[in-house]
């Protein structure tokens, strides 16, 4: 929708400060979205996290989320605009609406979103997100295999995907092995740690196979941690920023768990509503280990040698066939799978 003079908006937004938002975005989001300068009423900046500047877009015919950022690569939100539609048409849990997004041309890239109103969260909305995210992960993929139809991003890093059938395979070639040989590349691990790395990668068929062959591949959010997740009127609960691809459905809930966590209702109500398989705790540390990788590139410091715990852990996992003794034994079940708070 334009306004009255039927003009894209450019420069700066009424009440916004000079340097908010670059003009060539104003414009850009003007024209995709049809609205014309005398629709945009005030803008004001909110947080986009680490990696995007983003503001609050008061317009005529309501508010809108706006993130852009100068040095994304090519790609770069239309993947995350891709990944929020995806989870959409799935239809376990909200996201955002797309509204608009850059081509590639932009000068300065940038991704219109939907407007969250956020609200608090109760220990009822945590256990919704459980039910609902145990709900997005039944839904089946149309497609045989474990990927996603093109690259995409998780944080502000390449995220290499293309299809595998199978999964322990795809998680080592494409989550663990090119970000801990790019650590190696910089100089941010030593060799040895570098080979602790590579046999964590080898143990992933052996660890996770089995439990995702019984599971089958679901749709995941692929970045779910607690930031990534608001609370809308109500407590409904929202997922944003994802990392979308097809996989097994423990990735999401492994990396619930770092981070802050979520809470105990969150993984009672999942568990209520799909239990998992026997020995997600042996899994966990795999599942792990790629966010833990993650922040090792983009930050350094504690989380390589947070990565090559988990590493050493996977390493030292006993097979899936080592099950736990039964009820009454000498030994105790040491499985938990609701996590600590």
């Amino acid at each position: 929708m334009r306004g009255a003079a039927g003009r894209p908006f450019r420069g700066t937004a009424p009440g916004s400060s000079a340097t908010l938002i670059p003009a060539s975005v104003l414009a850009d989001v003007g024209r995709a979205a049809g609205l014309g300068q005398s629709d945009l009423l005030g803008t004001r900046g909110v947080g986009g996290g680490c990696i995007n500047s983003a503001a609050a877009l008061r317009t005529t015919v309501g508010t809108f989320f706006l993130k852009w950022n100068a040095s994304a690569g090519e790609g770069f939100f239309r993947a995350e605009a891709e990944g929020l539609s995806a989870l959409a048409a799935a239809g376990g849990v909200r996201t955002p609406g797309v509204v608009a997004c850059c081509d590639d041309q932009a000068e300065v890239p940038w991704l219109l979103l939907e407007w969250i109103e956020e609200d608090g969260a109760a220990t009822t909305s945590w256990q919704d997100l459980g039910r609902r995210l145990a709900s997005l992960h039944r839904i089946r993929s149309d497609e045989s295999g474990f990927g996603w139809e093109r690259d995409n991003v998780i944080g502000s890093l390449p995220q290499p995907n293309g299809w595998r059938t199978n999964w322990g395979r795809f998680w080592a070639e494409n989550r663990i092995r090119p970000l801990a040989r790019e650590l190696q590349g910089a100089g941010a691990v030593t060799s040895h740690q570098a080979s602790m790395l590579e046999r964590a990668a080898d143990r992933a068929g052996d660890l996770l196979d089995a439990a995702a062959s019984a599971d089958g591949a679901s749709l995941l959010h692929g970045d779910l941690w607690s930031g990534n997740v608001l609370f809308a009127a109500g407590g409904e609960p929202v997922l944003i920023d994802p990392a979308v691809y097809v996989g097994h459905r423990e990735v999401d809930l492994a990396m619930s768990r770092l981070f802050g966590g979520f809470p105990r209702a969150f993984y009672r109500a999942y568990e209520e509503a799909w239990p998992l398989q026997p020995g997600y705790e042996r899994r966990l540390p795999a599942y792990q280990l790629y966010p833990l990788l993650v922040h090792a590139r983009l930050f350094g410091g504690g989380y390589v040698a947070a990565a090559v715990r988990a590493a050493t852990r996977i390493s030292a996992a006993p097979p899936p066939s080592a099950r736990p003794p039964p009820a009454g034994s000498s030994r105790r079940n040491a499985d938990p799978r609701t996590p600590p708070r």
